[in-house]
């Protein structure tokens, strides 16, 4: 049963309602303008303002379901974790951040970043997200002072003006320095 028109519109928002009041709620935050450094790094990264919402998660996905989504995997230990949010969850993308905390307990709170988007092409009433954890205390890029910090060494190696018996040597002719 294909849905087309205003079924996917009513079933997108039963999908909802279900979110409401049966998922884990969250919040999220999805990136603005990135820009990257000369070794490829994230930096001045900024997020949007935290949006509160609510999220199906899966932290033990079997093969099969990986398979159902197109997603190709090796081998069955250790498969990342799977968001299902709503359709209506605006500017969904790698790299946005879903954190939560922990709901009964005094767990802190845990952040997790997208690193893949699918949805079920035959009733697509939400999205599904292949998400990592993120360990580091700071989720955006290093300011410019951080990469000044720890890039300050050069990674150009200079001839030193001593041999290793600490004779000093000068240029010769026809070397180049």
């Amino acid at each position: 049963m294909n849905l087309i028109g205003e079924d996917i519109k009513i079933m997108r928002q039963y999908y909802d309602e279900a979110l409401a009041m049966q998922g884990i709620p969250c919040s999220y935050q999805f990136p603005l303008f990135a820009g990257s450094n000369e070794q490829g790094e994230p930096v001045i990264d900024s997020y949007s303002v935290t949006e509160d919402t609510h999220i199906f998660f899966d932290g033990n996905p079997k093969l099969k379901t990986y398979k159902r989504y197109g997603w190709v995997v090796e081998n069955d230990k250790d498969l990342p974790f799977l968001v299902h949010c709503s359709f209506h969850l605006h500017n969904v993308q790698k790299d946005c951040l879903f954190t939560i905390a922990g709901q009964y307990s005094g767990l802190k709170e845990r952040v997790f970043r997208v690193t893949e988007i699918t949805m079920d092409m035959q009733c697509p009433d939400h999205i599904v997200c292949q998400v990592v954890p993120v360990y580091d205390k700071q989720t955006v890029g290093r300011t410019p002072k951080e990469v000044a910090k720890t890039f300050s060494r050069s990674n150009h190696f200079f001839r030193n003006d001593v041999d290793y018996r600490g004779v000093y040597q000068t240029a010769k002719d026809g070397d180049k320095s």
